[in-house]
């Protein structure tokens, strides 16, 4: 599995040595990430769903909490994990309930912890599905899936920032994923209904500008499933 992680911090030297450290723990590991590095805010993406953000507190452009508040509204899964050498600005973030802290004067030593701590919590959190394609394994992510869609005998599985094709028909895909949020929303397509922007003029809009037609039997269906995935999101 290919986690994916997200440093921003506006000091270039602090930024690389963050990325140098965890890239260095997680090739001890065996563990495969996607690291980017972002040395301002206004390149951060903030529509790309990431598992855990490393923020910078202190930004000029925009506070790292500031930029929590706005990533998590979206993306409520994803870990923050707040890098700081201003140790007072700690207590500002608590109502953004982040993963963990780092403080700058000891970021090797604390960043070790972290990491530790960072992927028990997602494999904990985030269960996978394995996909066979020409004799590999491809281990992914659930949650990560936007949706699906059959072409024949083989079906695309499409994600924020790229598609696989498997030669599998979509009621294989369903079976296999087997998940309660995931609907089959039509003959040719399966939504993971956490990803739904907006259900209007019976279409779902989804992230990356995916657009899924639904038919008017399914209307009620879909809308039913759509509050009982917000209501367990709520907590309603």
């Amino acid at each position: 599995m290919i986690y994916r992680i997200a440093i921003v911090d506006d000091d270039i030297n602090d930024l690389d040595k963050t990325y140098h450290l965890i890239n260095t723990l997680l090739v001890q590991k065996n563990i495969q990430v996607d690291i980017q590095k972002y040395h301002s805010i206004q390149s951060f993406p903030i529509d790309i769903n990431f598992d855990a953000l490393f923020l910078d507190i202190d930004m000029p452009e925009k506070s790292g909490l500031e930029l929590a508040r706005e990533y998590k509204a979206n993306h409520k899964e994803s870990l923050i994990i707040f890098v700081t050498s201003h140790n007072e600005l700690v207590y500002q973030a608590c109502n953004i309930h982040p993963f963990d802290f780092i403080r700058k004067e000891n970021l090797q030593q604390e960043i070790t912890m972290v990491i530790e701590e960072l992927f028990y919590k997602l494999n904990d959190m985030f269960p996978t599905v394995t996909f066979y394609m020409n004799g590999n394994a491809y281990i992914i992510q659930i949650d990560s899936i936007i949706f699906c869609e059959s072409f024949n005998h083989h079906t695309e599985i499409h994600f924020d920032n790229h598609t696989i094709k498997i030669n599998q028909q979509l009621s294989d895909v369903t079976t296999t994923i087997n998940t309660d949020y995931f609907m089959r929303v039509g003959r040719s397509y399966l939504v993971n209904m956490k990803k739904v922007l907006k259900f209007e003029n019976n279409t779902l809009y989804l992230p990356c500008d995916y657009q899924v037609p639904i038919s008017r039997r399914n209307k009620t269906k879909v809308m039913d499933c759509l509050k009982e995935v917000v209501s367990h999101d709520y907590g309603n």
